[in-house]
């Protein structure tokens, strides 16, 4: 089983050592070891994960990711720069990007020698911390082969390693950044990772009809307080029925519709990347099996690019 899709397959993480909205699919060495092989069957190679990754129990994503020997086997592994829900600026002093950077490390089991770090973000803007210090320690770990890929008119003036990814929130019903984000990473030649391409789950129109579960869009749950708060409108709730009068008419499923939309119908090409978790090895096999389907019949392309439209217009 084998794909080409135009922008490349990423399986977050976020759900491996996990709990509360993300899960707790994964919990323990041995559960994480049988999605790495069913990745490498579908030819996923790279992984996303983060240092804050599961909230409820922070570095443990990337501590059994580590156990399983991610790296070992060759995936390519992206990680982030720690933060928390609780704190957000300040997170990115050297002290605190230096000392992120070298648990991460520890906990993947990069030894910078044949296993390094493929991209490094910063999780969050950090306001308070001047954006110098925070590029020329980026650099600093750049250079010592702590990660492969990373500031621009800083990092131009300064001969710093320049950012080359950028991951944002992305998918058929939120799509602001085509226009006040990709014509700058374009001009920059920086590739776009794009996370929740289902919206969190919420483009399968549960939440609208009242039945949504678990903790995904739990108000008592950081995560799901989130979630709501982006979600849970008028404008996004009709959206999303007409979504589903249109595919569910030609028997196609609102994930099937919305993998095969971004991977080929959005603004994405063969240099950026989608971020597909799963909270079981079996939703990896049939999201690639999706996405292998190819391109959207015309009628339901159109159908769901006037999604965006109502939700802009709202």
């Amino acid at each position: 089983m084998s794909c080409s899709p135009r922008p490349e397959i990423i399986f977050g993480a976020s759900t491996v050592g996990g709990g509360g909205s993300f899960g707790n699919a994964f919990p323990t060495q041995e559960a994480t070891e049988e999605p790495l092989t069913t990745l490498k069957e579908c030819g996923i190679t790279r992984i996303d994960t983060a240092a804050m990754y599961p909230p409820m129990a922070p570095g443990e994503s990337e501590r059994l990711l580590g156990l399983a020997g991610a790296l070992q086997q060759g995936f390519a592994v992206d990680t982030k720069i720690m933060t928390t829900m609780e704190k957000l600026q300040g997170t990115l002093t050297p002290e605190k990007i230096q000392s992120s950077v070298a648990t991460s490390r520890q906990s993947l089991g990069a030894d910078g020698k044949g296993t390094t770090i493929n991209v490094l973000y910063c999780h969050w803007p950090d306001l308070e911390t001047p954006l110098e210090q925070q590029a020329a320690t980026c650099d600093e770990q750049y250079k010592k082969g702590f990660f492969s890929k990373a500031w621009m008119e800083i990092s131009n003036r300064k001969g710093y390693v320049k950012p080359t990814v950028y991951q944002g929130l992305y998918n058929v019903i939120q799509r602001e950044s085509e226009v006040k984000l990709f014509p700058t990473l374009r001009k920059h030649g920086i590739s776009f990772t794009a996370y929740l391409p289902l919206a969190g789950g919420f483009l399968s129109g549960k939440l609208t009809a009242g039945n949504a579960q678990g903790p995904r869009f739990d108000p008592e749950d950081p995560a799901g307080g989130m979630m709501l708060a982006i979600y849970d409108k008028k404008e996004m709730h009709s959206a999303v029925i007409k979504l589903n009068e249109t595919i569910f008419a030609m028997g196609i499923s609102s994930i099937e519709a919305s993998l095969r939309w971004i991977f080929y119908h959005s603004v994405l090409g063969p240099k950026d990347g989608v971020i597909i978790g799963a909270s079981r090895v079996d939703q990896i096999k049939s999201n690639v099996e999706s996405i292998a389907k190819g391109p959207l019949p015309a009628e339901v392309v159109q159908s769901m690019d006037s999604l965006w439209q109502i939700q802009s217009d709202a």
